[in-house]
């Protein structure tokens, strides 16, 4: 999984070198993990650095979107008001992916964001709408709590590699 790392680091650097954000969203365990990959980039990750042009879509709004409307667009809704083009959209999830992250998906790629996918190889119906220039982590296994550490790994190994590619090796 080594080079979909590297190429999922490389996408959200190049959003952020040309001024771009990075939108992390996810359900239940892996929208902790979504959660922690954005509070990662806004503060130091292991080095003292300046924070990274991240955020997680809202929970709060997302209780208000469902009620207004429908839970499937909980992420949708968000990703059409904030996301602009050139934005980079980090969604992990297990399983074939729920309605919510299915229309995520459509929503980011309406904005022109690239998406990275971090899930189990059961991805479904979600792997299916990534675009050629998207990437996916499709993990090897289906027990949800080895996605989530397998997920939460690869968003540790990511922020390695955006720290070192933006900022230099602080050990070198």
């Amino acid at each position: 999984m080594s080079e979909l790392i590297a190429q999922a680091s490389e996408c959200i650097v190049e959003s952020m070198l040309h001024e771009h954000k990075i939108i992390c969203c996810g359900e239940g365990t892996s929208g902790l993990i979504a959660h922690h990959l954005a509070t990662n980039l806004l503060t130091s990750f292991q080095h003292e650095r300046p924070a990274l042009p991240a955020m997680v879509l809202s929970a709060d709004a997302a209780t208000a979107i469902a009620a207004d409307s429908s839970y499937n667009d909980i992420y949708a809704n968000q990703i059409r008001a904030l996301g602009q083009a050139g934005d980079c959209l980090v969604l992990c999830y297990h399983g074939n992916g729920s309605t919510a992250t299915l229309r995520a998906i459509q929503a980011a790629h309406e904005r022109n964001m690239r998406v990275i996918s971090l899930c189990n190889l059961s991805g479904g119906d979600a792997s299916s709408l990534l675009a050629p220039e998207d990437v996916e982590l499709a993990f090897p296994v289906e027990d949800r709590a080895r996605v989530t550490e397998m997920q939460l790994i690869a968003v540790h190994s990511i922020c390695e590699l955006i720290d070192s590619q933006l900022f230099g090796n602080p050990h070198a």
